[in-house]
């Protein structure tokens, strides 16, 4: 080698390169489109490419801070990278290692959730008073969501868990990128469309404002308020918020929550329900109890008013019989012959010496119609007698039948309910009797 050569080596150049660049570009910021994303599968670090119109720049995220970034990096989005230039030695290749990323333009996207927001709340969209309550037992559950995310799983496992009767009706539908709101629309409308289903979930998972924009598109909030069935918006984290969340029914903050909001739990409502069956139980016993003491109550009523009436009417009878007797026809006619003795005696005073013979005559007369009358009247009185004693209860008794009563006057009909050692009372035509019972005998019904 000459002596006065100049050169270094490989090695030594590319360290100077690597000085100069890192020390340089120790923190950049820049803006392109990714392409050729690639997440390794043993070390979980992130390949990719950041181009524009004229050049290309590769790209490394490591898993460390992959694992935290909001933004998942997407092929073909415009994103904005910060990091810091790297150079590797053995391929003498440059590449920027990536700290943060998120999408780019957020700022206009941002003003457009806005505007749309205001001008659907000046519409009246999110107003409480249109809100659906949510069925209490829905007979299916209609969801829209990506078929293969994590999202679709989420939701199937809760429904499961908490009421595995209830069918879940999928609708795959995109959840990102510029087909996703159109998409979102028909499964609205499909689903909407169904009378077996009374709720249906919209949503996916977490993400950046660009990953979740489908959701605040004004055509998927006017789908919404327009579906006919109850809405429970899904979408992303508890503050992730969408003009779909505000429109919805009901907004849940992940989609296993509004899995739980949409179907109640099995258990619990086996639960209540044998609780309910127990107490309808329990009160229609009760009823029943309080039902047979008034029945009972009403029947001691009616027959202490049946044995009231029949003493009543007995002694009714027995009144009704004196008065007869005292305005019996006999004593009219001895007051009438009294009464015939006095004219008879002025008749036959000396001033009317002749009309003795006509009043013989009409003696005579009177005699015989008092006897026809006399006849007339006993004979309707003994009729009349006759009708009484058959109505009267002393004439049942007086042919040998009697009246049984337990010692609270009430009547006895039926030998089951008396048993051996009561005392009883027997009420006979003359007089009544105590008694108590040495056996009782009931009656076998005939066939």
């Amino acid at each position: 080698m000459p002596a006065n050569d100049t050169s270094i080596s490989v090695s030594d150049l590319t360290r100077d390169i690597q000085l100069k660049l890192e020390t340089a570009f120790d923190e950049v910021d820049v803006t392109g489109e990714l392409s050729k994303v690639y997440v390794h599968s043993g070390s979980g670090h992130a390949y990719l490419t950041l181009k524009d119109a004229e050049a290309r720049i590769d790209c490394v995220i490591y898993s460390s801070t992959l694992r935290f970034l909001r933004y998942q990096p997407d092929e073909g989005a415009q994103v904005r990278a910060h990091g810091r230039i790297s150079v590797y030695p053995p391929r003498g290749s440059y590449q920027l290692i990536i700290e943060h990323l998120e999408p780019a333009g957020i700022g206009q996207l941002q003003a457009l959730f806005e505007a749309l927001k205001a001008s659907l709340l000046a519409e009246g969209l999110f107003d409480a008073s249109r809100k659906r309550r949510l069925p209490f037992l829905p007979r299916k559950v209609g969801v829209i969501t990506s078929g293969g995310g994590a999202a679709r799983r989420d939701i199937e496992a809760v429904v499961h868990r908490r009421s595995p009767q209830i069918p879940i009706v999928l609708y795959p539908s995109r959840v990102e990128g510029a087909k996703a709101a159109p998409s979102l629309v028909e499964g609205l409308r499909v689903l909407g469309a169904r009378t077996d289903i009374d709720v249906i979930i919209i949503g996916r998972g977490g993400g950046s404002i660009e990953s979740l924009w489908a959701f605040n598109t004004e055509m998927v909030a006017r789908a919404i308020a327009a579906c006919p069935i109850p809405v429970i918006s899904a979408v992303g984290h508890e503050t992730d918020t969408t003009i779909a969340d505000l429109v919805a029914d009901l907004r849940a903050p992940t989609p296993s929550a509004a899995a739980e909001r949409a179907v109640p739990e099995r258990v619990v409502l086996l639960s209540t329900l044998a609780s309910l069956q127990r107490r309808a139980e329990l009160s229609l016993s009760r009823a029943h109890e309080r039902a047979t003491t008034r029945h009972d109550r009403l029947v001691r009523r009616l027959h202490a008013a049946i044995d009231s009436r029949v003493h009543a009417d007995g002694r009714m009878l027995q009144l009704t019989q004196r008065r007869l007797s005292a305005a019996a026809p006999s004593a009219r006619i001895t007051r009438a012959r009294a009464r015939l003795t006095r004219l008879i005696g002025r008749l036959n005073a000396p001033s009317v010496p002749k009309r003795q013979a006509r009043i013989e005559a009409l003696q005579t007369a009177l005699d015989r119609v008092a006897a026809r009358r006399m006849a007339q009247a006993q004979r309707r009185f003994s009729t009349l007698i006759a009708r009484l004693d058959a109505l009267s209860p002393l004439a049942v008794l007086a042919r040998g039948y009697s009246i049984v009563q337990t010692p609270d006057g009430a009547v006895i009909r039926d030998a089951t309910p008396v048993a051996e050692g009561d005392a009883l009372s027997i009420q006979l035509h003359r007089g009544r009797l105590s008694a108590i019972v040495t056996a009782t005998h009931p009656e076998i019904p005939h066939d």
